[in-house]
């Protein structure tokens, strides 16, 4: 019996050394957020008795324009960003600011067999402008049943800084990781996975350049300083006689903040011979807000945000990728989706600010800043030696 993933090619998936060369391209509309990352992978087994590593360098490249969490009016309006770029929005658009920035990131792992145990040590390091974070891990996966199931587990640590670019202070927020689940082999066919994980986030958790909109001012958001979020995922996998894999995941999302999201996800692997894969893919999304997120308020609260990533919203995400074996050891790999997100707390642009005691008016179509669609494209060659 073939343990892991491997059953559902019906290839045997032995463990070989690799080095893998990818490109990210993701496009917002609207001109909204545009990242380019290209990311070096490297995968070598060293012996049995040293284990193998893993190595990751990535370094992302992001642009483009972002939401600044005000409301929309009728009128047009000028907003500057942190670093001083000005952003000119249209009457009835929703308020948005021109940013750039750079990430470089680094990752090591380590794993080493002992036994039915095959315990693994992650540490991971990134950097931006106005953003570090430094992570530590540990995880097991502990074969048991003759080989048909395996218990994982592992917990994880994430020391952050924020430092804003428009203050000279360093904020520190922590995150501490803990996930437990079980892959069991049904058959020569079949294979499910069932896992849970909880995230304990404290510190500083606002997004410092995002506003709100109180009355008829601005100010910045406020969230609170701590947020456990849980996530519970089920995975199954089905071998098809004729060469091919289906994939299936759902997930579930909660957080004390009051958001609870949904995510179904289908893969589907076909060799059409010895040496194509096609892999379409469909996922679909939705969420329900955060308790304090709000497009607008009337009066002050002890937390408010109108950052869209926590408002109500839905997405479908479909997808297509193709690899080759262009000769033994070396694939090229390629492969496009396309996302289309519709916020479900729309709003209407104010036309009239409320003054003198009158109430605001409000006039034209509504719209919301969680409406937006996305294009990623990747591309990948991978030498396996």
């Amino acid at each position: 019996m073939v343990a892991g993933m491997g059953i559902l090619t019906g290839r045997v998936a032995l463990a070989q050394s690799a080095v893998e060369l990818r490109y990210l391209f993701y496009n917002e509309t609207d001109g909204r957020t545009q990242v380019k990352s290209p990311t070096l992978l490297l995968h070598h087994e060293l012996s049995e008795a040293l284990g193998q590593i893993d190595l990751l360098l990535a370094h992302d490249s992001v642009s483009g324009a972002s939401p600044t969490g005000g409301y929309p009016t009728l009128s047009v309006t000028t907003t500057t960003s942190a670093s001083g770029n000005r952003t000119t929005n249209a009457a009835g658009k929703i308020p948005m600011v021109q940013y750039m920035d750079e990430r470089n990131a680094q990752g090591f792992t380590w794993g080493r067999r002992i036994g039915a145990h095959l315990p693994t040590v992650d540490i991971s390091h990134s950097v931006e402008k106005d953003y570090t974070s430094q992570g530590f891990g540990l995880s097991d996966a502990w074969t048991m049943a003759q080989g048909r199931g395996t218990l994982h587990y592992g917990l994880s640590l994430a020391n952050d800084t924020v430092a804003p670019v428009t203050s000279t202070l360093r904020l520190p927020k922590k995150t501490r990781g803990y996930a437990l689940g079980w892959t069991w082999i049904l058959g020569a066919e079949d294979l499910i996975d069932f896992s849970a994980s909880r995230m304990n986030l404290s510190g500083y958790l606002d997004e410092p350049y995002l506003i709100v909109t109180v009355g008829n001012l601005t100010q910045g958001e406020h969230r609170p300083d701590t947020r456990v979020r849980d996530a519970f995922l089920v995975k199954h996998a089905h071998y098809f006689e004729w060469d091919g894999a289906l994939k299936t995941s759902y997930r579930y999302y909660t957080d004390d903040w009051g958001i609870k999201a949904h995510t179904l996800d289908f893969t589907y692997d076909q060799h059409l011979d010895e040496s194509w894969i096609l892999t379409p893919r469909l996922r679909a999304y939705s969420q329900r807000a955060a308790s304090f997120y709000g497009a607008r308020f009337d009066a002050a609260q002890p937390f408010m945000s109108a950052d869209y990533r926590l408002s109500a919203f839905s997405s479908l995400l479909l997808g297509c990728a193709v690899a080759v074996d262009l000769k033994p050891g070396l694939t090229l790999s390629l492969g496009a989706s396309y996302q289309f997100q519709s916020g479900r707390d729309q709003v209407t642009p104010l036309k009239t600010a409320a003054s003198g005691g009158l109430p605001a008016v409000y006039a034209g179509p509504t719209t919301s800043a969680a409406d937006v669609s996305a294009t990623s494209v990747t591309l990948g060659l991978k030498w396996k030696y």
